[in-house]
């Protein structure tokens, strides 16, 4: 970790470099339907620049296909689908963005009597049942092998986090923001249960229940009713409502210092607006920093009030330092806590896991006195929960 006042806040005004990520390369908005995507545009007032006109145009396209293949799925499906349980609770991989939820879900998905969302049913959840065998070797062929953020390999059947799933079922999810990141809209507030538009909160929710229960019920016939294990960093404020809508549901958090979160998600955020967004984003660093911290006040004030009250076998903590320097340790002790069954016969998976991606480096990090201030400042309850203090 580097000091340095030269650089300013993490190299302010530097583009991140991004992994190159192909223009025909899926995006979150590809799996809409048609009346979903239109919503979405309809919400942003249409205010897409110039250059995105062709993904806006291929988006569109996709949307159509999407809408019929969505109807004809529900003809051949939705009774399967509606008669299915989800008999085993849930496990859910939470934490801030950038903290090592996808390690995690990496390797508990490593366990063969687990079942996870792949990219492929994240970015198509309301067709993959219908379209599997057809569209998997395409989106395959059209994925980039790389995630552009850090490097991590990925394909179609990679595991992906299910608030993906929430954008192309056109529902609440902070991701939305991704799409037209200059109008500044209120998607984050999703991540404080507690808003002050009751009505529309209650909407939202019931909106959210719906898309969730349907993809877990997919997912669940796809896989033979396995217990899913799922990750995604907006869920660590929606633990109290999934618990509630999936009674048992098992929780892994994974926190990681403060110094290595901000500047990591800053970047994150410049990366997917850069890929993901129909604007080209034009905000400085100084809101992108407030966006952060706001958006991490919102999440863990939730997650903050809500964690006491589960019990010992549906919450363990892990921070990622410990699960980096002695994996099979830390997993071990999350089995047994959250009464996942015997660690054993996933202990080679994940000891060859680590073996393959010995060479890996994260992404370098130079944070300047007045920024490392602020965050110690501001995430002070976090470091305080986490023992980074």
């Amino acid at each position: 970790m580097n000091a340095n006042n030269s650089h300013g806040h993490q190299g302010q005004n530097k583009k991140p470099k991004a992994n190159w990520y192909p223009p025909w390369a899926p995006r979150f908005w590809n799996g809409m339907s048609a009346g979903s995507y239109l919503q979405l545009l309809k919400d942003n007032r249409f205010r897409v620049h110039p250059a995105r006109y062709p993904m806006m145009v291929l988006v569109g396209g996709c949307s159509v296909i999407n809408s019929s293949l969505n109807r004809l799925q529900r003809v051949l499906y939705s009774a399967k689908i509606g008669a299915t349980r989800i008999e085993q609770p849930p496990v859910f991989i939470i934490g801030h963005w950038r903290s090592g939820t996808t390690l995690m879900h990496e390797l508990i998905s490593l366990d063969e009597r687990f079942a996870f969302p792949s990219n492929f049913e994240a970015f198509v959840p309301q067709h993959f049942l219908l379209t599997r065998h057809v569209m998997y070797p395409l989106v395959n062929l059209l994925m980039p092998p790389k995630r552009p953020m850090d490097a991590m390999t990925m394909n179609a059947s990679s595991p992906q986090e299910d608030d993906f799933a929430l954008c192309s079922y056109g529902a609440p999810t902070p991701y939305r923001r991704i799409a037209f990141p200059n109008n500044r809209g209120d998607d984050h507030l999703q991540l404080a249960p507690d808003r002050t538009d009751e009505k529309q909160a209650q909407s939202d929710d019931q909106i959210l229940k719906e898309s969730l229960t349907h993809f877990y019920k997919s997912l669940t016939l796809r896989y033979g009713g396995r217990q899913l294990v799922l990750k995604s960093p907006p869920h660590t404020a929606r633990i109290e409502r999934l618990t509630q809508w999936f009674p048992g549901a098992k929780f892994v958090h994974v926190s990681r210092h403060p110094h290595k979160l901000v500047s990591s998600t800053m970047r994150l955020w410049r990366l997917l607006d850069e890929i993901q967004g129909f604007q080209l984003a034009r905000y400085d660093d100084q809101w992108l920093k407030n966006y952060v911290f706001q958006c991490q006040s919102l999440m863990y004030d939730s997650y903050f009030r809500h964690r006491d009250a589960l019990p010992e076998n549906q919450l363990a903590e892990i921070r990622f330092e410990d699960l980096v320097q002695s994996p099979t340790d830390t997993l071990q002790r999350v089995y047994q806590q959250l009464e996942l069954g015997d660690f054993d016969p996933a202990r080679p998976a994940v000891e060859k896991y680590f073996a393959d991606r010995k060479g890996h480096r994260t992404n370098p990090v130079e944070l300047d006195a007045e920024l490392l201030a602020e965050i110690d400042s501001r995430w002070r309850p976090y470091a305080e929960a986490f023992g980074y203090l």
